[in-house]
């Protein structure tokens, strides 16, 4: 989110320029004047320094994205050209390269994307949170996880792809599109990894820590999948999309809750000085009567 911040902040300049533009302009002046509402909504979509602005206008166009990618990818899918052959190619490449002691590492990773795995660290991870006054956390990371693995079954079993059938290194029954690993690791390691990023505000070292082995940890989670030949590459990329979508999610759910908690917060301490200030002038009133 502070990359989002930051960049909206880089676009201050250039939008309260293009704004001075626009009404410099007669043809925008009466667009302002025939569509307010509109033309507010809209500008109100590129404020930078509130979350609700900007930053949430790419937020959800990067959701968006992700959806229509996640749709190119059925697509090819079900056209079976490129795509398949490209699975089927990377899949091949390995066979010569799965060998001990890296099946074992390997299928050590892949433990860390199975559902009971995940749902012991999401617990401990919302028993801290609620336990260091971070409770608000909890329901967005649950919206965020249960979204992914819901998308992520009900596309398995509507698509019903079948897996690579060269090897049998580890015990795999559902259908394959998306994988569910790839989801699991990008929607609750990625969601924990935000929520420490969140905390550390003036350590620009530590931050980009928390994101690139976030980042190595998610991608070696589903880069398991594929060495143990139980998904293909499609698979993989596919259910990070799905995680990526509902992260994008469980991230916009936090930053709206945070703001508005702000805001509250801030109104509150104003109605409380005003209410000091008040008896203050009630205290010096009875006084110098």
């Amino acid at each position: 989110m502070m990359l989002i911040r930051h960049g909206a902040a880089r676009l201050q300049g250039p939008v309260r320029m293009s704004r001075h533009w626009v009404r410099d302009r007669p043809v925008v002046a009466l667009l302002e004047q025939r569509f307010p509402r509109t033309f507010r909504f809209t500008a109100a979509r590129l404020r930078t320094k509130q979350f609700d602005g900007l930053p949430l206008t790419l937020m959800v166009l990067f959701a968006l994205y992700l959806v229509a990618l996640f749709g190119g990818l059925v697509q090819e899918l079900h056209e079976a050209e490129g795509l398949v052959r490209l699975d089927n190619a990377v899949d091949r490449w390995f066979d010569a390269h799965r060998v001990q002691p890296f099946i074992d590492a390997m299928v050590w990773l892949t433990l860390w994307g199975e559902g009971p795995t995940t749902t012991i660290v999401g617990l401990v991870a919302s028993l801290l949170w609620w336990s260091s006054s971070r409770g608000h956390l909890v329901i967005p990371y649950w919206i965020c996880v249960l979204g992914a693995q819901v998308t992520t079954w009900s596309a398995k079993y509507i698509i019903a792809r079948e897996r690579p059938a060269n090897w049998d290194l580890i015990e795999a029954h559902s259908p394959a599109f998306p994988s569910g690993h790839a989801t699991a690791a990008i929607s609750v390691y990625g969601f924990i990894a935000y929520s420490v990023w969140r905390t550390i505000q003036t350590k620009p070292r530590a931050r980009f820590e928390v994101v690139f082995w976030g980042a190595v940890a998610i991608a070696m989670i589903g880069f398991s999948r594929i060495y143990l030949s139980v998904h293909f590459l499609s698979d993989v990329a596919s259910g990070y999309v799905v995680g990526g979508f509902w992260l994008a999610v469980g991230i916009v759910v936090t930053e709206w809750y945070t703001e508005k908690r702000h805001v509250r917060q801030a109104d509150r301490e104003r109605s409380a000085g005003g209410a000091g200030e008040n008896r203050d002038a009630q205290d010096a009133d009875r006084y110098f009567q």
